[in-house]
């Protein structure tokens, strides 16, 4: 038995030291390393995978961050725009007015109802709207039937209108036209009250109050002024 056993270890130990055994291990040492580069380069490409998908996420997210900033930048210019107009808007209407006033040769005294319209007036000219509008409406309170008072309401509806208060705007033209319905400016004020409706996105109430306008006062420029926005309206879709 010692003998055989001998045979057999010195036969593994031979078979271990050929050629064939060892480029068997080799072989194996070989598909070993292609398969943990299989894995590598799996795990390689899935981290690519994944690292582009962040990317195009960030590229949508820039994209839309930018299509807000320049929707931002359009707002802003559009804001810029219609605040330069109305301000000339009512610079125009202001001189107008005081053109107006100027060729009647109004005497006014000191102290009286027509002394506090016109200081109010001038604070409205000079562009200090909050004055103006707290004098015009201290003057109604005072001479609520004076005959400026449908002018005090108008330009009392202005002093909101340049500054954007589209609602304490509309509620001075509405008024004016409730309660000095025959008055001179009437035309002026359905046109701002259009304008305030049509800022506070009441389209339909704007589309109205402007017809009611082009259809009462047709000789205007007012009407004329509520036609074109009419058509504004109507490319608007609106």
């Amino acid at each position: 038995m010692p003998a055989m056993r001998s045979v057999a270890a010195a036969t593994v130990a031979g078979l271990l030291a050929t050629p064939a055994f060892a480029q068997s291990k080799n072989d194996r040492l070989d598909m070993l390393e292609e398969r943990m580069g299989a894995i590598e380069r799996q795990f390689q490409n899935q981290g690519l995978l994944e690292l582009s998908r962040q990317i195009e996420a960030l590229t949508q997210e820039l994209r839309r961050l930018r299509g807000e900033f320049e929707q931002m930048q359009h707002e802003l210019e559009r804001s810029r725009a219609q605040q330069r107009d109305q301000y000339v808007d009512l610079d125009t209407r202001l001189r107008a007015a005081e053109t107006a006033l100027t060729s009647a040769q109004v005497s006014v005294s000191p102290g009286s109802a027509e002394a506090e319209y016109q200081a109010a007036f001038n604070l409205l000219k000079e562009g200090k709207y909050d004055e103006a509008a707290a004098a015009l409406r201290d003057f109604l309170s005072r001479h609520p039937q004076h005959e400026l008072a449908s002018n005090a309401m108008y330009w009392l509806g202005e002093a909101h209108y340049v500054r954007r208060d589209y609602p304490a705007a509309l509620a001075a033209f509405e008024g004016m036209l409730k309660d000095y319905p025959a008055a001179r400016k009437a035309p002026d004020a359905l046109l701002k009250a259009g304008y305030c409706q049509y800022e506070l996105q009441r389209y339909g109430p704007a589309r109205a109050t402007l017809t009611r306008l082009v259809q009462e006062h047709p000789e205007t420029a007012a009407a004329a002024e509520a036609k074109s926005r009419l058509e504004r309206l109507g490319a608007e879709g609106r």
